[in-house]
C-alpha cells in the first residue's frame, strides 16, 4: 500500500504530526437518581476527535492548515476529514469542525528578513459534528 497521510482535510493532506491523539466518545443523556445511580441513555456512539501536535511546522504549512477552516481564505468551519480510525482499524471520513489552533509562542526567524519561518509546539484539534 502506498504512503498515505494520517489526516487530510477537504482533500488537503496535513503535514505528518509529531503527536496524534484519536478519541472515540459516546454521547450520553444521563443523570443520577435519588439513590446515586446513573440513569440515562446512549444518544450517539463513536463520535470522533483528532488532536495533532507538531514539534516544528513551517509558517507556510501552518498558514495553509489554518486557512482550511477560515471562510475568508476559501475554507469552511465544517470540513470532510479523513483519518485513521482506531475503532475500525481503517481509514474513515467524517464531517468535523476545528477546535483550538495554538502554538507555544516559540518561532524561528529568517535572519535576513526578520520574517517568521516556522513554529514549535503547534497544535490543532478536529471534532466530529
Amino acid at each position: 500500500m502506498p504512503f498515505k497521510n494520517l489526516v487530510s482535510v477537504a482533500g488537503y493532506d496535513l503535514p505528518e504530526p509529531s503527536s496524534y491523539v484519536g478519541t472515540e466518545s459516546t454521547v450520553v443523556d444521563a443523570s443520577r437518581n435519588v439513590l446515586g445511580y446513573v440513569v440515562g441513555a446512549v444518544v450517539r456512539e463513536s463520535v470522533g476527535k483528532v488532536e495533532m501536535g507538531f514539534k516544528y511546522i513551517t509558517a507556510t504549512d501552518w498558514s495553509n492548515v489554518m486557512k482550511l477552516f477560515n471562510s475568508e481564505y476559501g475554507g469552511n468551519f465544517y470540513n470532510s476529514v479523513e483519518f485513521f480510525n482506531q475503532l475500525t482499524n481503517d481509514w474513515t471520513t467524517r464531517t468535523m469542525y476545528v477546535g483550538d489552533r495554538t502554538t507555544s509562542g516559540a518561532y524561528t526567524l529568517d535572519p535576513n528578513t526578520g520574517k517568521i519561518v516556522g513554529y514549535t509546539g503547534a497544535k490543532i484539534s478536529l471534532i466530529e459534528v
